[in-house]
């Protein structure tokens, strides 16, 4: 993602072999990087209130 940003592409394919399967773009990676964090905020928190 960080790399995306410094040389600003927005967009990747996702090959398989020589196939493109898909795009993935900034946003997607954006999006799951959020929900990862909340996950983990939503683990810590529980971690903390049971302790």
């Amino acid at each position: 993602m960080a790399l995306m940003t410094e040389k600003r592409i927005r967009h990747l394919p996702v090959l398989e072999g020589c196939c493109v399967k898909g795009i993935l773009s900034i946003g997607d990676l954006v999006h799951a990087t959020i929900e990862e964090q909340k996950f983990v905020i939503e683990q810590l928190v529980h971690y903390i209130q049971s302790a």
